[in-house]
């Protein structure tokens, strides 16, 4: 059975890249443009992975994430933050910090982002 990605992001051309991107690799994708929708669809389907923007109006990614973590039912699921904040080099630095969650940049290629999902999920 393959895996399952929430990909949330108010951005639709990035959800739709990493649709596109990981569909191919044979992951099941679903997509959310907003911090209450991720929840919504979190709780609807069996989420294996969650790439969460750490940017969005409304409810943020910090936001998402204290809702899940307060959650039992989502509270296991592993988190990785998507950022333009940052450069692709300087994720390692917030990757190093034991916040127990992952920090991508959106500038990262793209194949290299699906390298750091693949890994997450042990694919």
């Amino acid at each position: 059975m393959p895996k399952t990605i929430l990909v949330v992001d108010d951005e639709i051309n990035i959800t739709t890249l990493l649709d596109k991107y990981l569909s191919k690799e044979g992951f099941e994708v679903l997509t959310a443009t907003d911090g209450e929708e991720a929840l919504r669809v979190a709780k609807e389907f069996e989420i294996d992975l969650i790439i969460l923007d750490v940017m969005m109006p409304g409810m943020d990614g910090g936001d998402v994430l204290a809702k899940i973590v307060e959650d039992i039912q989502l509270q296991n699921i592993p988190i990785i933050f998507l950022t333009g904040l940052i450069a692709h080099d300087e994720s390692n630095v917030f990757n190093e910090k034991d916040s127990g969650h992952l920090v991508m940049s959106k500038s990262l290629d793209i194949r290299e982002q699906v390298n750091v999902i693949k890994k997450v999920l042990d694919v």
